[in-house]
């Protein structure tokens, strides 16, 4: 990897790291909150632009497309992060979204540069990869990831507007430790049943917790307002992400056949993708309709985003094998 490569993409690491800690400021500092909030926004936006950069030099480095393995795909993940809350905070002005953004993408950039060197390093592609199906096929995921984590995101902010700071801090605990085990199962030799338990275990026992304390409202810190508009943010994300994860499915399927000669094999990471397009599917059920209120709306996509962790990245991490396996490292 060249110099050029790693300055760009730390530049857009200690960024979204700065970014995190002025939004954070502008929390403590109301009277100079606006300001830091354009302070942190525009620190993102040069991260934004470095990673850019950084993404397109790998590929002219690589002379491929560049998403070939776990750390390209970070790479993508965080762009596609920072790059969809800098538009929607355009579209609606707000700005408190932008704290839980630029820490989900500096997670993700520490994650990748914890990576082993041969995930940094350029390399030939495994067999499984050379196909021009690769760069139809996985673009449309990273990004509906990135979209669903913004959603679930702009969820949690619906609910701690709307007084649930209960269920809040329940559903932040459950996103944590899906995260630990993640990090664990990558950077650990513990035993992926023990890993497998935490995460599927913890997130159930953790929303069933969370919609149980669902009931419990503080009205005196409401903001019914700030409620609805991040409301509307989770659903605008879902409402990108759900075609683009569509597209990455269908594709999906026209690889394996072009690969394997068949369309669906019900291996572990497609299996879960489809259970992912079908909690989305159900969202957008439930919001169309109106038969679900818009905490529990919220809780759905909270739900959603930890299968998307699961599927993103659970099972390349937590053992459970399949076809997709070539995904691994370890």
């Amino acid at each position: 990897m060249s110099d050029l490569q790693v300055a760009l993409t730390n530049t857009a690491g200690i960024t979204s790291v700065v970014s995190f800690w002025v939004f954070v400021a502008s929390n403590g500092l109301r009277q100079r909150r606006d300001f830091l909030i354009r302070i942190a926004s525009g620190v993102l936006v040069v991260g934004f632009a470095a990673l850019t950069v950084a993404i397109i030099a790998r590929g002219i480095e690589a002379e491929r497309f560049p998403l070939a393995n776990l750390y390209e795909s970070l790479l993508w993940f965080a762009w596609a992060t920072m790059g969809g809350y800098l538009y929607i905070s355009r579209a609606y002005g707000i700005k408190q979204l932008g704290w839980l953004a630029s820490l989900t993408a500096a997670t993700f950039f520490l994650y990748g540069s914890w990576l082993p060197q041969s995930q940094h390093d350029i390399a030939p592609l495994v067999p499984a990869l050379v196909s021009y199906w690769r760069q139809i096929h996985v673009p449309p995921l990273i990004v509906s990831y990135a979209m669903f984590f913004l959603s679930g995101l702009s969820g949690l902010l619906q609910l701690f507007s709307a007084g649930r700071r209960q269920t809040v801090l329940a559903s932040t605990l459950t996103i944590a430790l899906a995260l630990s085990a993640i990090a664990m199962g990558t950077f650990t030799s513990i035993d992926v049943h023990w890993l497998q338990l935490l995460f599927i275990g913890g997130s159930v026992v953790g929303m069933f917790l969370s919609f149980f304390l669902l009931k419990n409202r503080d009205a005196a810190k409401e903001n019914a307002k700030m409620a609805e508009t991040y409301d509307d943010i989770s659903y605008r994300c879902i409402a990108i992400g759900f075609p683009l994860l569509t597209i990455g499915i269908i594709t999906g399927g026209l690889w394996a056949n072009h690969a394997w000669g068949s369309y669906w094999s019900w291996d572990p990471k497609e299996s879960m993708a489809l259970v992912t397009w079908l909690s989305y599917a159900a969202y957008i059920h439930l919001r169309v309709y109106r038969e679900m209120k818009a905490e529990k709306l919220a809780l759905v996509a909270v739900v959603g985003l930890i299968l998307t962790l699961l599927t993103y990245l659970g099972f390349n991490t937590l053992g459970f094998g399949g076809l997709h396996s070539y995904g691994q490292f370890k």
